[in-house]
């Protein structure tokens, strides 16, 4: 962990920390705008959001996420770092550094892998749930580390256990989904699928703003 604060440090003498994560949501932001633009008839209610590396556009979609992941992978090291040693539990702390760097990794390789090849379907699925389970739990610590710092208003962390839910429950349907009985949960996957992903990006935004307001 100390090493990961390390390379916070640095990086962050060339770069605000806090730049990652708004350069983060810009490119996931970017990549989803214009690959749905690019597909004609696309209906948020009926398709998920990965369905949208499958249109004209897919190349955009799919770059889009990978660089989001990257700097995403750069901002939680550094939102990690931000913590009040004092304050907050040190296992909790690198708990909660160690699963987003799995999420974010996971999240630029099911941005590089997404398609309608079986095998790459079945990677980019499995990337996806990886993800989306290792995003709940480092999404939930860094909300209790939040709740816990002086420095950051118990705002953020409240808004921050909304998008906790919001992942929760986007697991729970995914998994009772793929019950024969339960398919017809499906119907609304997509759109979960899609709040959750609104929820992220506006987690990160506040976060970010607040760290460059705060000067953090």
């Amino acid at each position: 962990m100390e090493k990961f604060d390390l390379i916070s440090k640095k990086l962050n003498r060339f770069i605000p920390g806090a730049l990652f994560g708004l350069l983060s949501i810009t490119f996931s932001f970017l990549g989803d705008l214009i690959a749905y633009l690019m597909y004609p008839g696309y209906d948020f209610t009926k398709r998920a959001v990965s369905s949208l590396c499958k249109g004209p556009g897919g190349l955009f979609f799919q770059v889009g996420n990978v660089f989001s992941g990257i700097f995403a992978f750069f901002f939680v090291i550094y939102l990690g770092s931000t913590f009040n040693k004092e304050e907050v539990s040190e296992k909790l702390r690198k708990s909660a550094v160690i699963l987003a760097i799995i999420s974010c990794v996971c999240f630029i390789f099911l941005g590089a892998f997404c398609g309608s090849n079986p095998i790459i379907a079945l990677i980019h699925g499995v990337f996806s749930i990886v993800s989306l389970q290792a995003g709940l739990f480092y999404i939930t610590f860094f909300n209790i580390l939040l709740l816990k710092d002086s420095k950051y208003p118990k705002l953020l962390a409240f808004f921050g256990f909304l998008v906790s839910f919001t992942l929760l429950l986007l697991m729970i349907m995914f998994y009772l989904h793929l019950l024969p009985t339960l398919r017809f949960l499906m119907i609304i996957l997509p759109s979960l699928e899609w709040i959750n992903a609104i929820g992220m990006i506006f987690w990160y935004l506040i976060i970010s703003l607040y760290m460059i307001y705060k000067k953090i």
